[in-house]
């Protein structure tokens, strides 16, 4: 069994929806990977910007810090200026203020020797002698007001850690040098950190934490973690590892999170930003991204389908119609898709296909024409068509006549004489037409005449037909018949018949069919037996045979000429037709039928044979 094929247009149509789907997923799986991998970096980016602006504030605020404790001195007017009446009390106060809290206080002159400190040693100290000490002699050269060095050993023990700061004195009478251990400098960091890191926020979650060198946690935005192990939030810092904004991914507080690590100042700096605030951020711009892409596939897929609908599938639909109406025979229709150069192609190659088509169907029938006058010709020489047959037999008129549907007919008729006071008679129709239903009649024809000619009955004569004829019968015809032998004397009739129609009986200008009860038709079943009836005709009897192309004769509006107009048309009542010449009434009664069926069908096409026979018996003289 076919499948039932589907239209080209729903085809397309569902491969477009596979292609734009696919190409759709594909679009946002790369979509997605792209905005995730571009996502990690800008999210890397951000957390080691804000690193960055974090170690910057606290190198400023540091330094900012140190010098704090020199602007306290000058700010104050406590120390304003190197010419100090009495150096050793200062130096004496500042000693006992400042030892043991890790803080330096020099005051030196323009000579750039300290006149006063808090360490009673570096009174007299030449600051031009040490490299740490001399990095301060700017300040005596007008070059800058304030400079601030980084964390060296001191000149007199370089194990120890100081960090420095000075300010030139306004009256440039020398400069005010403050310094601070390590411990001290980097608990001012510390604090530092505290005010660049609070309440400051990466994005939405993003938070910030400074540890010191020992890895302790100063601030944390979870304040239970400020003070414990930097280790404990979950991140590992190797404390022999110089970090410069290190890029680190790691569970911090137990949430997945991008982390930079930066190390100034001696502590560090750590940015946190959660991995699911980066992910809510490509979702977000993923479903933005997805709806353009649904958007900008949808308006391609509805372009795409009316491309092709216009350009294709329209355009097939015309050639498939077009190609529909000549295949049902109609050889002048043209096909005229030129949209594209393949259409134009097509199109001019089918009708290049037709008009050769129609030349050798021209040709053919040609070859069939001549064939069929010869046919004609042939089944005109077969059948009788010589009137009166019998021109010395005065006790009956005959005629007969055929008119063929086509070229060539398959109904037939015969006659003959059986000795000198028996005629017969047969009127048959084959099933089928043209020169096939042609071949048949003639083949039924010559066996029922040869059976005829052996002096056989009416009955039997058909039951040998009908087996001979059932033979080799691969086209499965067959042929309705009616015959009769007339006996001249009596003007008894003997009758066999095959499923033919029943004849009209016209006596004393009354007509009425002649019903006699049929047997099957010939060809039709092997093994069947025929029966003989008889009727009786008086002289003077008209008996007309017919095939069904009479009573079946159709007009325009296919209404049937029918049984009951023939029977009408024959009950003429003392009108008789005049006598056609020699044919006598016979002839006249087949000639006033074949103009009724004229009139009747107006000119419409014949659609079968039409054949009759008509004897008017006359009895012996």
């Amino acid at each position: 069994m076919n499948r039932k094929k589907r239209k080209i247009a729903i085809v397309i149509t569902i491969w477009l929806v596979v292609i734009v789907l696919t190409a759709c997923i594909v679009s946002a799986v790369l979509t997605y990977i792209t905005l995730s991998n571009r996502s990690e970096q800008q999210t890397m980016a951000l957390v080691r910007q804000n690193v960055e602006d974090v170690s910057k504030d606290i190198d400023e605020l540091a330094d900012d810090s140190i010098l704090s404790y020199v602007d306290e001195f000058i700010a104050s007017g406590y120390i304003y200026t190197a010419d100090i009446d009495d150096p050793a009390a200062l130096s004496k106060e500042l000693n006992e203020y400042y030892s043991g809290e890790g803080v330096e206080v020099n005051v030196v002159d323009s000579d750039g020797i300290i006149i006063a400190s808090s360490v009673p040693e570096y009174i007299g100290y030449d600051m031009h002698v040490g490299d740490q000490a001399s990095e301060f002699l700017v300040l005596l050269d007008g070059s800058t007001n304030a400079y601030v060095q980084e964390m060296k050993g001191t000149s007199y023990d370089e194990n120890v850690l100081m960090k420095y700061a000075g300010k030139r004195f306004s009256d440039d009478s020398g400069f005010i040098e403050v310094g601070l251990t390590d411990e001290l400098y980097y608990d001012a960091i510390s604090i530092q950190g505290k005010y660049a890191t609070t309440n400051r926020r990466i994005g939405e979650n993003g938070y910030l934490l400074i540890c010191g060198d020992d890895l302790n946690i100063i601030n944390s935005y979870h304040n239970e973690f400020t003070g414990k192990n930097i280790a404990e939030a979950g991140i590992d810092i190797d404390i022999a590892t110089e970090y410069s904004y290190a890029d680190v991914k790691c569970d911090v507080f137990g949430v997945p999170s991008y982390v930079n690590i930066n190390q100034v100042k001696g502590i560090y700096v750590i940015g946190v930003y959660s991995v699911s605030e980066a992910i809510a951020s490509v979702n977000t711009m993923m479903g933005a991204s997805i709806l353009l892409e649904v958007v900008v596939f949808a308006i391609l897929f509805v372009t795409l389908i009316i491309l092709l609908h216009r350009l294709i599938v329209n355009n097939m639909v015309k050639v498939n119609d077009a190609l529909a109406q000549i295949t049902d025979g109609n050889l002048d229709e043209r096909i005229e898709v030129r949209d594209t150069y393949e259409f134009d192609t097509l199109s001019t190659d089918i009708n290049a296909t037709v008009d050769k088509l129609k030349e050798y169907i021209a040709e053919a029938e040609a070859r069939i024409d001549a064939d069929l006058v010869v046919a004609k010709a042939i089944q005109t020489s077969v059948l009788p068509n010589v009137f009166p047959p019998f021109p010395d037999m005065k006790q009956f008129e005959l005629f007969a006549s055929m008119q063929a549907a086509k070229e060539v007919g398959g109904d037939f008729y015969d006659f003959y004489m059986i000795g000198m006071d028996k005629l017969g008679f047969l009127i048959a129709d084959v099933s089928g037409k043209s020169i096939p239903g042609a071949m048949f009649m003639m083949r039924g024809k010559a066996i029922i005449k040869s059976l005829v000619e052996s002096v056989m009955p009416p009955a039997d004569v058909f039951t040998i037909a009908n087996k001979k004829l059932c033979e080799g019968n691969d086209a499965e015809l067959f042929i309705t018949a009616w015959m009769g032998y007339l006996d001249l004397k009596t003007g008894e009739v003997y009758v066999a018949n095959a499923g033919h129609n029943p004849p009209v009986l016209i006596r004393d200008g009354k007509a009425e069919y002649v019903r006699l009860k049929p047997g099957l038709v010939l060809a039709g079943m092997e093994g069947t037996i025929y029966k003989e009836h008889t009727l009786r005709l008086k002289k003077g009897d008209i008996l007309y045979l017919y095939t069904d192309g009479v009573t079946e004769a159709m007009d325009a509006e296919d209404k049937l000429y029918g049984e009951e107009r023939l029977l009408n048309l024959l009950s003429f009542g003392d009108n008789y037709p005049a006598p056609a010449g020699e044919n006598g009434a016979a002839g006249a009664v087949c000639d006033l039928v074949k103009a009724d069926i004229d009139s009747f069908v107006k000119g419409a096409e014949q659609s079968d044979d039409i054949t009759m026979l008509c004897i008017r018996y006359l009895g012996e003289s």
